[in-house]
């Protein structure tokens, strides 16, 4: 990373709350440099980290109490990062998932979209964005590139977001039908939201009809 911002002054860091985070990343100096300029500007976040998919599983597993984990895209091995987030979301359905990555493929951020990520972090954001994209993360308002628009179908679990939503469901009633939590269900309507360019529950139905995704009631 580069300069450091100091909280007193960049408005962004006030805005981030006490939190836990486990930072996935096998390259050793953007590790320490990801975790330093957080340690520096925002010391109410406490972060762990691991260097491979199988440790940070271990961690997650030791630790449950993890709100927030950042993971690459390129680990070593036989996972990458969207497929290790697709596995936390499984086990850890409380947990805030986030991709990074330096990869230029234009496509990665509306898969990480489509896969309910709550954000995409670029490598080369700069540290105020950074700031300030974690500041809306862990708000549960979801951050991504403004260049990242998906067209891609939603998933399953989000079609059927989508249509507790056209039946009416709150969250919490959503939350029962499907299992999991509150939480967890609000993320799914952040990726629904960003994926079809809503800005709330009606406009996120009926583009979601339109496109042949959910029958109207």
């Amino acid at each position: 990373m580069r300069a450091v911002i100091h909280p007193a002054l960049h408005p962004a860091a006030w805005r981030l709350p006490p939190a836990r985070l486990l930072v996935v990343e096998d390259h050793p100096l953007y590790r320490e440099g990801l975790i330093g300029m957080l340690q520096r500007n925002a010391p109410q976040l406490q972060c762990r980290a691991a260097d491979s998919a199988e440790q940070a599983l271990r961690l997650l597993r030791a630790h449950d109490d993890v709100d927030l984990v950042l993971c690459d895209y390129g680990l070593p091995g036989a996972v990458d990062g969207l497929q290790l987030l697709a596995q936390v979301a499984r086990e850890f359905p409380t947990a805030a998932r986030v991709l990074v990555s330096g990869s230029e493929d234009p496509h990665l951020p509306a898969q990480a979209r489509a896969e309910g990520l709550l954000g995409y972090l670029p490598k080369t954001l700069p540290i105020p964005e950074w700031l300030g994209a974690l500041a809306r993360i862990l708000a549960g308002d979801g951050w991504f590139p403004p260049s990242a628009v998906d067209e891609a179908a939603p998933t399953p679990r989000q079609r059927a977001v989508l249509q507790y939503l056209a039946e009416g469901l709150g969250n919490k009633d959503i939350a029962r039908r499907l299992g999991v939590t509150p939480r967890t269900v609000k993320y799914h309507l952040t990726a629904i939201y960003g994926a079809l360019l809503a800005a709330n529950r009606a406009e996120a139905v009926a583009r979601a009809a339109k496109k042949g995704w959910i029958r109207l009631p």
